[in-house]
């Protein structure tokens, strides 16, 4: 593990105009809107859009991982702190960290997620791939071929870990020790069992952006698990 940098020289971002430039200039890039090289994030603004900085600030979180924090961080948890702050939403011109922003990727997936209301038949069908191959990277299904399914997993164990009343205490422990599965267990718990509580999480979360619930858009609020 590094050691943050208090005293660091100011991040640099490459700012395009509008997409076509930066397509232009950054060709071959596949489906990414933004891409972080050390010393530069580059991205562009389209002031058009709904949400014109999520990509950016996805890039950013990796620029100040890399370049201020010092931490090397497993891959859930690199990405899934990334997601989780480029998927909140802006009020007032200011991030408010952890309400979701259903206009941000991976956010608009949600569908491929946990299809079924029961864990064992997710962990069937594909639509959940089991958290200790998540944590470990090592066991799961093809990369290449569900990336959005990765993301999902990624960015919704983050926000479920760092939203919820008793884990989100030992959030920063489990960044400042790299988020990987000894340090998964030691801070927040048995890998199974954090697995239970995250799809019901992850159930929870879906019938909200689904039913467009105010609570949950507005104050994070979500609905009750259904009684079985």
């Amino acid at each position: 593990m590094g050691a943050v940098q208090p005293a660091h020289p100011k991040l640099k971002v490459r700012l395009f105009r509008d997409r076509a430039e930066f397509r232009r200039i950054n060709p071959g890039l596949g489906w990414a809107e933004a891409f972080y090289r050390k010393p530069y994030c580059q991205a562009y603004y389209e002031a058009a859009e709904i949400n014109p900085c999520h990509a950016l600030l996805h890039e950013a979180v990796h620029q100040l991982n890399e370049e201020v924090t010092g931490v090397a961080l497993a891959q859930w948890l690199e990405e899934g702190l990334a997601t989780y702050f480029s998927t909140s939403r802006m009020i007032s011109n200011r991030l408010a960290v952890g309400r979701i922003d259903v206009n941000t990727y991976p956010v608009w997936w949600l569908d491929e997620l946990a299809v079924s209301p029961h864990l064992a038949e997710n962990l069937r069908n594909g639509s959940v791939i089991p958290l200790l191959a998540i944590i470990t990277n090592r066991g799961g299904p093809s990369l290449n071929r569900r990336v959005n399914l990765y993301y999902l997993h990624w960015w919704t164990l983050a926000h479920f870990i760092f939203e919820d009343s008793q884990y989100g205490q030992r959030a920063g422990s489990l960044v400042r020790q790299g988020g990987g599965l000894e340090a998964f267990e030691a801070t927040i718990g048995p890998v199974e069992k954090v697995q239970v509580e995250w799809h019901d999480y992850v159930r929870r979360l879906k019938a909200a952006w689904t039913a467009g619930d105010v609570r949950f858009f507005r104050d994070g609020i979500l609905p009750e698990p259904a009684k079985p």
